[in-house]
């Protein structure tokens, strides 16, 4: 038996399942990515559900209706705009949620109680989370992937609740299964998610409904903040305290970019920022039609799918991604060209020196986040970022932008 037989038998077809309100969204991100897996995975059941004319008032609604359609015995529930990067890796999970019934849901994603974000994807532009080998039990999943048993769906739907209508639903499911002995875990599913917006409206109604509904569960960790009981009414001292909460992170991030900078060979204007939510503006103000994108991956993420190329818009911009090991960013950066705009992500401290000395005699800028790590930006697009960056809150303490 040949090696792709066996690995075809450790898999079970899936049936993607898509709310969507943008068609253009949908064609260049999950529909080309699922035309693009269709050689590896020819009994995939692809299930585009549409909103454009807000025929459903909630996802949950729209993501139950696409379920009621599916006919593999799992189900994947994804956004709009993802990049899936590997069919076969879905339906491998896929085997383990049919093999292991304790197995409520797994996802792409997701958070553990004390505060760890596992399951390794690329947000926007940066990698986000930890690459996990195996399933890994979280507290939460988030809501960019996850992935369910089709009878278990169809027994027990997801929540059409009007405050859960667009958020934390796979959240509430999670915390249901658990309520009755189920298992919510993390899996190696590589994917892109890019996101061209932040939306967060009506997202702490959604905490309110689920920490009423599952108050034996809090507190339950998930990737936009921790669902927790209801908090009193706040006392002017802690109206304070909580209006000057950035101080106390722009402390923080101050002393790491005092840290990133003087582990560079020359002394780069050095910012505060986060690139992954600004590199739009940024690009857009500089004018530029194209940019590169090269992330770190972790030293165990050698082989990782997310290092194939791949070409995405945001915003009339064409990013080219690229995703390398530690040992081959230094090359990979000075083998751009000088007039490119180019973004590294997810780089250590240690490795900033090399980086940049690979960039002599070429504009750069260094960055920091307390979500994203270090950054580094260099080409055209530089200009534009110390203007973006020219801020109080942007600036580290005892530098200048600019």
């Amino acid at each position: 038996m040949s090696p792709s037989n066996v690995d075809r038998k450790q898999r079970i077809p899936v049936s993607v399942v898509c709310v969507f309100n943008n068609p253009a969204v949908l064609q260049e991100c999950l529909t080309a990515s699922v035309e693009a897996g269709l050689p590896e995975a020819v009994d995939l059941e692809y299930l585009p559900v549409d909103n454009t004319e807000r025929q459903f008032s909630s996802a949950g609604a729209a993501l139950n209706h696409g379920a009621a359609l599916a006919r593999n015995p799992v189900v994947v529930f994804v956004h709009q705009d993802v990049f899936l990067h590997s069919i076969p890796a879905l339906e491998k999970v896929a085997a383990a949620l049919t093999e292991d019934l304790s197995l409520g849901m797994v996802g792409a994603t997701g958070m553990t109680g004390d505060g760890r974000l596992l399951g390794l994807i690329r947000d926007r532009i940066v990698l986000s989370g930890r690459l996990e080998p195996g399933l890994v039990d979280v507290d939460s999943l988030d809501e960019v992937l996850f992935m369910v048993r089709r009878d278990q769906i169809r027994r027990q739907p997801l929540s059409e609740e009007p405050d859960l209508s667009w958020h934390a639903y796979a959240v509430e499911y999670g915390a249901r299964l658990r309520s009755t002995g189920s298992r919510v875990a993390v899996a190696n599913i590589p994917l892109t998610h890019n996101s061209l917006t932040v939306n967060l409206d009506r997202l702490a109604e959604a905490h309110l409904w689920i920490a009423e509904a599952y108050p034996e569960q809090l507190p339950i960790v998930t990737t936009c903040g921790t669902v927790q009981h209801r908090a009193g009414v706040p006392s002017i001292l802690a109206g304070l305290v909580n209006a000057q909460k950035w101080r106390y992170r722009w402390l923080r991030e101050s002393m790491s970019a005092h840290k990133l900078r003087s582990r560079s060979p020359v002394r780069p204007v050095t910012v505060l920022g986060d690139l992954r939510r600004d590199i739009d503006d940024i690009c857009s103000a500089a004018g530029v039609s194209t940019a590169t994108v090269i992330n770190t991956l972790p030293s165990s993420g050698g082989g990782h799918e997310l290092d194939n190329p791949l070409e995405l818009n945001r915003r009339g911009v064409l990013f080219s991604f690229l995703a390398v090991s530690e040992g081959t960013v230094a090359a990979k950066v000075a083998g751009q060209a000088p007039d490119s705009t180019v973004a590294v992500t997810n780089i250590s401290f240690d490795m900033v020196g090399e980086v940049v000395g690979a960039l002599a005699g070429r504009k750069v800028m260094l960055g920091f986040h307390e979500n994203t790590g270090p950054w580094l930006l260099t080409g055209p697009a530089v200009d534009a970022a110390e203007a973006h960056y020219r801020t109080p809150r942007s600036t580290p303490l005892a530098m200048k932008i600019g």
